[in-house]
C-alpha cells in the first residue's frame, strides 16, 4: 500500500464499526443517551479529521469545531456522571484535557505566527 492510502483506513473502521453496530445492536445496560452523544462527538471528531485531511480548513473553522468537541465532552461528562458511568467519564475527562491542550497549543501558534507578521 502507498503510504497516502494509510489516511483512508479511519475512514474504513469507522465504517465497519457503524455496520457493525446496526447489524448487532445497542447492548441493553447502555443508556441510549449516552449512545447519542458518542455518535455526536466522534462524527464532530471525523469531521475535523476529514477536514483536516482533504481540505484545508480556516483558522476559524478549525478552532470552532474543536470549541464543538469540546463543548460535546463536557456534555457527555456531565452524562456520565448522572448516570454513573466509570468508562465514560474516564474516557471524556481524557480527551477533554487532550483536545484542551490541542486547543491551547493552536492558539498559542496562531499568536506567534502572528506576532511575526
Amino acid at each position: 500500500m502507498s503510504k497516502n492510502s494509510y489516511k483512508y483506513l479511519k475512514y474504513v473502521a469507522l465504517l465497519l464499526v457503524v455496520f457493525q453496530l446496526l447489524y448487532l445492536g445497542i447492548p441493553d445496560s447502555v443508556k441510549p443517551v449516552l449512545v447519542y452523544e458518542y455518535i455526536i462527538f466522534f462524527g464532530l471528531a471525523y469531521l475535523f479529521a476529514i477536514l483536516q485531511d482533504f481540505f484545508n480548513p480556516s483558522k476559524k473553522t478549525d478552532l470552532l469545531l474543536r470549541v464543538a468537541i469540546l463543548i460535546s465532552l463536557i456534555v457527555l461528562a456531565i452524562t456520565s456522571i448522572y448516570y454513573k458511568a466509570t468508562f465514560s467519564i474516564a474516557f471524556s475527562v481524557i480527551m477533554f484535557i487532550t483536545f484542551s491542550f490541542s486547543l491551547y497549543v493552536t492558539i498559542k501558534l496562531n499568536k506567534k505566527n502572528k506576532q511575526k507578521d
